[in-house]
């Protein structure tokens, strides 16, 4: 759909010059002037469908729906920024997920799997978690993630050996004076029953991957260069095949005003 009708020859010049047509739906969702150049601020989304799609697509298809639940008292209290949440919904978006709501909890079980429970019952077949996964008494996110899917805990090996192997290597890089495995360290290779580890490259603490029935759980830390690497070197392939082959994207371009076309014709190169 585009609206105004100055605009409607771009995508029908889309849907006829641009080599990936059936691919694609082209919408203009708003303009601005400035001075003598339209601001034109178009959507695309491409799927294994070729047939033409609308805008809604993502609003109808409910394998899309995901939620992103922030734990953290420092980001309640406006000491410490959320930029976390903001990266991902741009990430999750760019796959073809449809982030439905964000939110941030405290450091408490209670509430964080009060939230869990919450995007479980929402249907959701994504729920990314960031925060609490770290050796001090307040990380608590995987012990509410066991409570609100109903599962146990137990040390898993593969993530006790990962922690292991990441002391001794920041030992022999001298950013810490011992690689013992403590308890509170050994407390990051704890996790609900089923769950998978995902390493972490940068830090410590594994992230983790559960599946509570059709709903795909990912705990990630809260620090945003872990949380990142993780995100991007391991997890961007499960969410395509969750999510499938599409992809989300939005763009501003500017024009000079009256040349639609010169639109269309930057979208083929």
């Amino acid at each position: 759909m585009v609206y105004g009708k100055p605009y409607r020859d771009i995508e029908k010049w889309v849907c006829t010059k641009v080599p990936w047509k059936k691919q694609l739906s082209l919408s203009v969702i708003c303009r601005t002037r400035v001075a003598r150049k339209s601001q034109l601020h178009f959507r695309l989304i491409s799927s294994t469908s070729y047939a033409k799609m609308p805008v809604d697509l993502m609003e109808r298809e409910p394998v899309s729906r995901a939620e992103i639940i922030v734990v953290g008292r420092e980001i309640l209290t406006g000491r410490t920024l959320d930029t976390n949440s903001n990266w991902l919904a741009k990430r999750i978006t760019a796959l073809g997920g449809n982030v439905k709501r964000v939110v941030v909890v405290d450091d408490k079980i209670d509430s964080i799997c009060g939230e869990v429970k919450t995007a479980l019952g929402n249907n959701s077949y994504l729920i990314v978690t960031t925060g609490g996964l770290g050796p001090t008494a307040d990380d608590k996110t995987l012990e509410a993630l066991a409570i609100a899917a109903g599962l146990h805990m137990e040390l898993i090996a593969e993530a006790l050996d990962f922690v292991k192997g990441r002391y001794t290597f920041f030992k022999e890089q001298g950013f810490i004076d011992s690689d013992e495995v403590t308890p509170s360290r050994k407390k990051m290779a704890i996790f609900p029953k089923g769950a998978e580890m995902i390493p972490n490259p940068v830090g410590a603490a594994p992230g983790v991957k559960l599946w509570a029935g059709k709903t795909l759980i990912l705990s990630l830390p809260g620090v945003p260069k872990e949380m990142r690497a993780i995100f991007e070197e391991s997890l961007v392939r499960d969410l395509r095949d969750l999510f499938g082959k599409r992809f989300f994207l939005e763009k501003t371009m500017s024009t000079i005003w009256g040349m639609n076309r010169g639109l269309g014709r930057s979208l083929t190169r």
